[in-house]
């Protein structure tokens, strides 16, 4: 056997952890992948889905060459290019016919750099503004905070710089994903933060694996976010621990005076209630948040962007961070993006600006748009409505809609209305089982990438705490007689078929050839502080990635004439404040509406939403998705560990199977998304999106259903 080492980057999740492969190549294979210990941001870490990787490019469930639909439903192989053909000609009848609005692309995590770019810039040449997107469904509340409240142009102070850290429904021991909070390396990077002194306070309905390592833990009801995040804020305020020079300047008298008539009947004893707190956690909260502790911000997660009053949660999250001003400053120093158009921080307020009014509205609940992306709670009916704009074609690329689309029965029958689905996919996920066409695309180590950036999503934000970044060389090629392409070749090549220009990042592109690597790199990199000749350069001295000096990326003081304030509490976000205090979830303290229990969302070491959940490795570890509850419980409920249980809400109901978990409070059940497969499929596990609905429930501007904190009822099946 003829090995050889290979150093890389995991690109199934953000954290881009480096590895280190053996790769056989005889058999053109990876036989052992472990953590790069050189990599200076995850130093050797890697999690169980990035060990997987062996399977995921070698086992017997991928895809290796194109797939097409017959009449039964079976699939036949066919040529790439015959595919893209067939394809072309079908999105030509349908563009001829319908326009373009008729076309549309859903992007998931697992689509590459590029490939997102492409499918954006797809649409822009043909002239639709149908893009689609897994982040209207995740945590689109920051992306509405900002809008309505405005951001801080230099971004949160730094991780090494905070005394304190505050997480709602927040777990990146697990999740990877609270950026730039312990993306990679979680454990070993919090571990040292509390050996030089940070705080760390989480409210959680679980105990999770982060919240074990808290110095304050609060195991509220789910749902109850706003509320508590309301009672915070109320304190601070009523005890002056906010930072009042900085509160004079950014917000100004009148704002913080309609923020504390807002938050005024959100008393700690009615908020400890309605929460099923102890007496006297949230003024502890407040005091080591703001009293005691002068850096160090609060974040919202997964958990509360999926539940009621999401929008509401995350604004006033944002709102303890602005009223204690935990902001860089000029002269702070600031990560720098390297991979993404250079910016300069400037210390000073960006204000509201609610795009979404801008953009006309939808065909369906008047809703609009979030930044590029249409409300993905909306795409099933925009496929079943008839009418000018009706979507006849989707191109769905690392996503799998039919499974993590809330209300999974109306999306499985959108999917299926449609003339034309593609499923650019490397297995048959549930999507893939009901397209038209499945496309195979290249995997992560048989393609050249850089290393992951959000671009300017939202102000100062960054992925890493330092000016780290890598560019990841093909490390292989495809197996023997596979025809799979690039993920991005597929919106090219369309695009050439269909007789239309990309220009990509204002480059326009060779439409007659294939554009090389190195040209998408190249474009993508454009204005960035790094170039692709740069990166490769750097690869040969630094093949584990570079922390970059970059001088430049120092907080500058306000421009001049910059005097805008923040908008801590708009007419709508009042009206919010009101709706949530006549709620349920602040008038009882339990499910409420006749329901038993609260489902809540929650997240699994083992898979990356859908990614991984039918892998063989990953299966002996984690057969099914449990739904936990607490133990005492379930001898309550007279069940047993193994016993099949049916959990229904008032749209759905699903059987999952009980086992018991002591870090989660009475009152909850937990089960996490994205399992299960097609409504009428047996397993793995199941999908709770059966018990979701996208016509009730649903906040304004971003659409976003109520996708945990659900009320069910729970019996033995």
């Amino acid at each position: 056997m003829t090995t050889r080492h290979a150093r890389s980057i995991c690109r199934i999740c953000c954290a881009n952890c480096g590895v280190v492969m053996a790769i056989d190549d005889s058999r053109n294979a990876i036989v052992d992948i472990r953590g790069d210990k050189d990599n200076p941001m995850s130093r050797g870490y890697v999690c169980f889905k990035g060990l997987q990787a062996e399977e995921m490019h070698h086992g017997s469930s991928r895809l290796l060459r194109p797939r097409k639909r017959q009449p039964d439903g079976s699939y036949i192989e066919i040529d790439s290019a015959r595919a893209l053909d067939e394809i072309a000609a079908k999105l030509r009848l349908i563009l001829d016919r319908d326009g373009p609005e008729a076309v549309a692309t859903f992007m998931g995590t697992q689509s590459t750099l590029i490939s997102t770019n492409l499918q954006f810039y797809f649409l822009q040449a043909i002239e639709s503004s149908q893009f689609y997107s897994t982040h209207t469904i995740d945590q689109s509340a920051k992306s509405v905070s900002f809008e309505r409240q405005g951001g801080w142009g230099a971004g949160l102070q730094d991780f090494d710089q905070s005394e304190v850290l505050l997480f709602f429904g927040a777990n990146p021991l697990v999740s990877h994903s609270t950026m730039p909070v312990m993306s990679p390396d979680p454990s070993r990077m919090l571990r040292k933060a509390k050996e030089r002194g940070l705080k760390l306070i989480c409210i959680d309905p679980r105990r999770t694996e982060t919240a074990r390592r808290a110095d304050l833990f609060l195991q509220p009801l789910p749902g109850r976010d706003a509320a508590i995040a309301a009672a915070l804020v109320r304190l601070i305020l009523a005890e002056g621990w906010d930072d009042e020079d900085f509160v004079r300047q950014h917000v100004g008298e009148r704002r913080i005076t309609d923020l504390k008539a807002a938050v005024a009947p959100f008393t700690p004893e009615l908020v400890e209630r309605c929460a099923d707190l102890m007496p006297g956690q949230l003024r502890a909260a407040a005091q080591m948040f703001a009293r005691d502790c002068k850096s160090g911000a609060a974040y919202a997660s997964t958990g509360p962007c999926m539940a009621p009053f999401s929008n509401l949660s995350q604004h006033l999250v944002d709102t303890l961070n602005i009223i204690c001003g935990r902001f860089r400053r000029a002269g702070d120093r600031a990560i720098a993006d390297m991979v993404s158009a250079k910016s300069v921080a400037q210390a000073e307020v960006i204000p509201p600006p609610r795009s979404w009014q801008h953009y006309p509205q939808s065909r369906i609940r008047g809703v609009g748009r979030l930044g590029f992306d249409r409300l993905s709670s909306t795409l099933a009916e925009e496929i079943l409505t008839p009418g000018p704009g009706q979507i006849r074609a989707l191109l769905v690329t690392g996503a799998n809609p039919a499974s993590n689309l809330p209300d999974q029965k109306k999306a499985v029958a959108a999917l299926q209305s449609l003339e034309l689905l593609v499923a650019v996919d490397p297995y048959m996920s549930a999507t893939a089982q009901l397209a038209h066409y499945v496309l195979p695309p290249r995997l992560m180590y048989e393609r050249t990438d850089i290393s992951f950036s959000i671009g300017l999503t939202y102000p100062g934000m960054a992925i890493y705490p330092m000016n780290w970044a890598q560019l990841a060389p093909a490390v292989f090629e495809p197996p023997a007689g596979a025809d799979v392409v690039d993920d991005w070749y597929v919106y090219w090549s369309l695009a050439k078929r269909l007789g239309v220009q990309i220009a990509f990042n204002g480059i326009p592109l060779d439409m007659r050839e294939p554009p090389a690597m190195d040209t998408l790199l190249s474009a993508r990199l454009a204005n960035a502080p790094l170039t692709l000749e740069q990166l490769q350069a750097d690869l040969k001295e630094y093949p584990a990635g570079k922390v970059y000096d970059a001088p430049w990326a120092v907080v500058q003081p306000a421009r001049a004439g910059a005097n805008a304030q923040f908008d801590v509490m708009p007419t709508d976000v009042a009206a919010e404040m009101e709706q949530l205090l006549a709620s349920s979830l602040v008038r009882e303290a339990g499910a409420g509406q006749g329901f038993t229990h609260l489902l809540s969302s929650r997240r699994m070491q083992h898979v990356m939403n859908t990614t991984g959940i039918k892998l063989a490795g990953t299966l002996a570890r984690v057969p099914y998705n449990p739904a936990y509850m607490n133990p005492d419980e379930l001898e309550a409920l007279r069940l047993q560990p193994g016993d099949k249980i049916e959990v229904a809400s008032q749209h759905g109901q699903v059987q999952a199977i009980v086992q018991p978990d002591e870090t989660l409070r009475r009152g909850v059940v937990s089960i996490t998304h994205c399992w299960g497969g097609l409504p009428d499929e047996a397993g793995p596990g199941v999908n709770v999106n059966l018990l979701t609905s996208c016509d009730t429930d649903v906040q304004p501007i971003n659409a976003m259903p109520r996708m945990s904190a659900i009320p069910v009822n729970i019996r033995k099946a």
